[in-house]
């Protein structure tokens, strides 16, 4: 289904105040969820509204337009994405928190050690490994030098670095696990 011109001003009229509302409270990360994306995410979900509404129906817009039915059911599209994509934020937040991004400051690339010379990231590794034992050493190894062993949601891929570091499975999830109450605070 194609929404005119028209009908696009008739929903944005309508709805453009909830739209605004819903996205600012969708929160967190702003890479992932910018104010304007999420309202332009919205304006696309009240697109799809309109046509999964049709579809549903049988009814044209102009027939379910001003329908309380409709105006749940958009609602509930919006409501509905709303949580969706914060749900997936607060799976990535603790990724993202307190990151900095390399593409707007770039100043961050060209940090210098306690040295005074550029950040070297093998003095990085010798540096914080100090705190650990050999194999544990092994193991954050394998997780800086292998961004694979990290999964999208933030936790370890342990199957994967077990592998790298030649040991089992358990050995290494306990590993892992001595590894974050170190570096957690």
């Amino acid at each position: 289904m194609t929404v005119s011109a028209e009908q696009w001003d008739k929903i944005d009229g309508k709805y453009n105040g909830l739209l605004w509302t819903i996205s600012h409270r969708i929160s967190g990360d702003r890479a992932l969820a910018s104010l304007e994306d999420n309202h332009a995410d919205l304006q696309i979900v009240a697109l799809e509204a309109v046509a999964g509404f049709q579809k549903k129906t049988g009814r044209t817009f102009d027939e379910f337009w001003g329908d309380k039915l409709f105006d749940q059911y958009i609602k509930t599209c919006f409501w509905n994405f709303k949580n969706n994509k914060g749900g997936k934020i607060a799976q990535r937040y603790n990724i993202n928190r307190d990151v900095v991004s390399t593409s707007q400051n770039e100043e961050v690339l060209k940090l210098e050690s306690k040295n005074g010379s550029q950040f070297d990231f093998n003095y990085f590794l010798e540096d914080i490994s100090a705190q650990f034992d050999e194999e544990q050493r092994e193991v954050l190894e394998a997780l800086v030098r292998c961004p694979s062993c990290v999964k999208v949601n933030g936790s370890v891929n342990i199957s994967k670095v077990a592998k790298k570091v030649n040991k089992g499975w358990q050995q290494t999830s306990d590993l892992v696990d001595g590894l974050e109450k170190v570096l957690r605070p």
